[in-house]
């Protein structure tokens, strides 16, 4: 099979990898060479300074292979959804598009293509999860998803290392949360309902409201609480609503020695440095707590920076994740957009899914 992966970034790079590893022909297409240039020296990997921008030149370019991998910037995450479709060929994406894919449904069936979106760590893994236990269970009445990356040497005052985009963390911060209470999907401000925790040998935590459920509130109209938080090192949600309540994440522009500055791209450059100080090595948790009656489980998993290959566990469980899924999507029988949930549904998927994350060291304990 011959799979795309277009975006060579630090999700792409690795979703790279382990399909070649796994035996895959991988070509990865990239605007920026520097993305490119590791991945080069595999066997099994091709490289490609390409632009998506011209679509009549993409679409033709995307039917020579069997499968796509997405690892563009979210708002690139549509388009790229529409040019799968055009061209015929399955898409599976870690780009967590801000738009519904379900828009696409009839237009990806009519084409006989599977699109899989949110096809990552959290939504991703965490909905495969929930749509396992759905069916061992026979449906549920709550889910709670807890979820995020922390630096194992956190450095004041964010206590924070940035390991994906500045711009789609901002997007996390500031899009309004939904969550479903008592059978209502309510909106919620997001970076409030703030609750703290401790885990041994990591520390005090916090868990606070962000905008994660995505496609669980249409594939699960039936639960009748629902609700996804970002876990964080205690502190960091105060310090990130007040550079938002103050405006510092505004279109508003300041005049600084002549020059009109918008508040938004100030803050992102900065960010940038004030969030990558310290250490890459990191820590990413997944807590989900499900009931049915009186029946409850919760699965956890922990995952460390691996020292060996130099890959991030939000990298390692993103791209990974994303990897396995694309190595079996197309066992699953029907076409469409494909919420991550739906494969959990499906026993033999699951099962592999299961196995081969297990090759990788990725273990989920369940309680």
């Amino acid at each position: 099979m011959k799979i795309c992966v277009v975006g060579g970034g630090r999700q792409g790079r690795v979703a790279a990898q382990d399909l070649a590893e796994s035996g895959y022909r991988v070509t990865v297409l990239d605007i920026n060479k520097k993305n490119l240039k590791n991945l080069s020296q595999h066997k099994n990997i091709t490289t490609r300074v390409f632009t998506v921008e011209n679509r009549k030149q993409f679409v033709k370019l995307l039917k020579k292979f069997d499968l796509i991998v997405g690892a563009l910037p979210a708002r690139l995450g549509r388009y790229l959804m529409e040019c799968a479709i055009d061209a015929g060929i399955d898409l599976v994406d870690l780009s967590y598009l801000p738009e519904d894919p379900f828009l696409l449904d009839k237009k990806a069936k009519a084409k006989k293509v599977r699109i899989v979106p949110d096809a990552g760590f959290a939504p991703g893994l965490s909905n495969i999860i929930v749509g396992r236990f759905n069916e061992e269970f026979g449906g549920l009445d709550y889910i709670k998803i807890m979820v995020g990356g922390l630096p194992q040497k956190p450095v004041p005052p964010f206590n924070y290392y940035i390991t994906w985009s500045p711009v789609d963390l901002i997007e996390e911060y500031t899009r309004t949360a939904r969550i479903v209470r008592n059978d209502k999907i309510l909106k919620i401000e997001p970076l409030t309902g703030i609750e703290e925790f401790k885990i041994p040998r990591i520390g005090r935590l916090e868990a606070f409201y962000t905008d994660g459920l995505r496609t669980l509130l249409r594939t699960f109209k039936k639960t009748k609480n629902m609700e996804e938080k970002t876990i964080r090192y205690t502190g960091h949600a105060r310090i990130f609503k007040t550079l938002i309540d103050i405006g510092l994440f505004s279109d508003r522009k300041i005049k600084i020695n002549r020059s009109n500055i918008i508040l938004k791209n100030f803050t992102l450059e900065f960010l940038k440095e004030a969030l990558t100080r310290g250490d890459e090595k990191d820590i990413s948790i997944l807590r989900i707590e499900l009931k049915k009656g009186r029946k409850r489980c919760r699965i956890e998993c922990i995952d460390y920076y691996d020292t060996h290959k130099k890959i991030t566990s939000m990298a390692r469980l993103t791209a990974y994740t994303g990897s396995i899924i694309a190595q079996h999507i197309k066992e699953y029988p029907k076409f469409g957009v494909i919420a991550p949930e739906y494969l959990g549904q499906n026993r033999d998927i699951w099962d592999k899914i299961e196995t081969e994350l297990k090759k990788r060291r990725i273990k989920l304990s369940y309680r």
